[in-house]
This record gives C-alpha cells, sequence and structure tokens, in this order.
C-alpha cells in the first residue's frame, strides 16, 4: 500500500486520507472525480492562497485500504458529513469534479447546514430511466491481486496516466510528477478506481430518488462544463443540470475533463464566485 501523505481518520465507518491547510472561512472542500487522488488539485489550491482547504481521497486511494465492495451514494455523504463534524467546519464550498458531483448535491441536500455553495467541476450527469443492476465488487478486487502478484503495477500506472492524459490538454509529463505514479501501481488504488466505476451508474440512481424526497436548499452553485468534451451533448446535459439547481452555467473553453489541470484559474473565480465573504 502506498504510505498516506497527509492524516487518515475513520469517518463513519470507512477510512478517509486527508490534509488541510489553515486560512480564512469559509473553508473549500475539494472532492476527487472517479479514482482519482487528492493530488490532482495542487495548481487549484496554490491559486487560493489565503483560504482554508479540506482535500481528501475516499478509501483505497493515497494511502489506506480498499474496503472490498463497491462503495454507495449514501457511504460517500456519511463520510464526508463525519469528516467536516471531526474537523469542526461548516458552511463550506464543495468542489466536486466529475462523479463526486453525485456526492455534492446529496451533501448538500440532506446536511444543507454543512455547505454555503457548490462549483461543479465537468461534474457527472445522468438521468436513468430504470434502476441499473449493481455488479459484484469481485473484479475489483481480483484486478487488485493480479497486478500485485504479476509485478504489473509500473504498466498500470502507465495505463493510468495514458487514460488521464486523453481527457487534459497538459503534456504527458505532467501526469508523472510528485506522487501520482506510486498511487496509480498500488493495489488498493487500483481496485478502489474499479470499484468506483462500477458503481457509477447506481449512485446516480440513488441520486435521482434523493431528489425526489429531499428538496434542493437553493445554495449558489456554478456549473462548469468543459468545452473541449467529445461527447456533443454533454454541454446540453449540463446546462440542463444548471436548469435543475437554479446554477450559473460556464462553458470552458481550452479544457477537456480534468479541468482542474487545463483551466484551474476558471475554477478559482467559480469559487470566489459562491464563496460568502
Amino acid at each position: 500500500m502506498v504510505e498516506p501523505k497527509g492524516r487518515v481518520a475513520l469517518c463513519a465507518g470507512r477510512q478517509l486520507h486527508w490534509r488541510e491547510r489553515v486560512g480564512e472561512e469559509p473553508a473549500v472542500v475539494m472532492m476527487n472525480g472517479c479514482g482519482l487522488a487528492m493530488e490532482f488539485w495542487r495548481d487549484l489550491i496554490g491559486l487560493l492562497p489565503s483560504v482554508r482547504v479540506l482535500s481528501y481521497d475516499r478509501p483505497g486511494m493515497g494511502g489506506t485500504a480498499w474496503p472490498g465492495h463497491l462503495p454507495s451514494l449514501d457511504e460517500e455523504v456519511a463520510s464526508l458529513a463525519d469528516l467536516l463534524d471531526q474537523r469542526g467546519i461548516a458552511g463550506v464550498v464543495l468542489v466536486a469534479h466529475s462523479m463526486a458531483a453525485f456526492h455534492a448535491e446529496a451533501l448538500a441536500r440532506l446536511r444543507p447546514e454543512l455547505v454555503s455553495g457548490l462549483v461543479l467541476v465537468d461534474g457527472s450527469v445522468e438521468w436513468y430511466p430504470t434502476r441499473p443492476d449493481l455488479p459484484a465488487p469481485t473484479l475489483a478486487r481480483r484486478l487488485g491481486r493480479v497486478v500485485e502478484s504479476l509485478s504489473l503495477n509500473r504498466l498500470a500506472g502507465m495505463a493510468f496516466r495514458f487514460g488521464s492524459y486523453l481527457q487534459t490538454n497538459h503534456e504527458w509529463s505532467r501526469l508523472g510528477h510528485g506522487r501520482l505514479p506510486s498511487i496509480y501501481r498500488d493495489a488498493d488504488s487500483l481496485a478502489m478506481g474499479l470499484a468506483e466505476s462500477m458503481a457509477y451508474d447506481r449512485q446516480g440512481w440513488d441520486l435521482l430518488q434523493l431528489r425526489a424526497r429531499a428538496p434542493w436548499p437553493g445554495l449558489p452553485t456554478v456549473v462548469l462544463s468543459a468545452a473541449d468534451a467529445e461527447d456533443g451533448k454533454w454541454v446540453a446535459q449540463q446546462r440542463r443540470l444548471a436548469h435543475l439547481l437554479s446554477a450559473r452555467h460556464v462553458v470552458v473553453p481550452d479544457s477537456k475533463h480534468l479541468m482542474m489541470l487545463d483551466r484551474p484559474d476558471v475554477i478559482a473565480a467559480a469559487i470566489h464566485a459562491v464563496r460568502p465573504e
């Protein structure tokens, strides 16, 4: 297992790896996309020099053991809420990338007192007509074990870097700096990433059900959409989400899905726009 670089806390029964930088309130919470580590937020955090920032990795990523089951939306919300409660943080701005948009919206609906605003960074948008099936988690565990037993860690790390490279306008070398190579050679991190992908549809479905029973609290929200998305329908889906949340919708030029690498300046501006002074 890769060594944690931050602190590890038990939050609602699950281990979260987290780091916090002191600064001015309200705090900003960085929420990683599917299978991503908190290191992806480095450039953005550098653009918020005076702000209190909390970033965290979900179980299995960055220095904790993967729990061995597919994560649920309820678990993700409960773990983050517990971490905020433990740190005595409330009224935060949630900055959620990709799949974490499910978690951010759900937390805002269930615990609105913890949230003062949201920035959804090319957040996931799904509208399912029927309940998706939930795969068995054994495949994720087997992948991690195969990678370990065959010493394929370096190859797995390279595969992740290539997949990330296709989602950013940055150069290849940028994805090989710091802890990222070691994180994505780790069996738990790989199993966690696959498990989150397998749980994606069910979490999206569960959010749809939550919307029916937990009203939107009307928090200031900005929806940022990558202009360079390969799917021509993506921006339209994001616009529909913005309408649902009464949010401001911004299409971000010169950005692919990993917007925190391509346009951290736009994300920083959106944070300031929704963050109460």
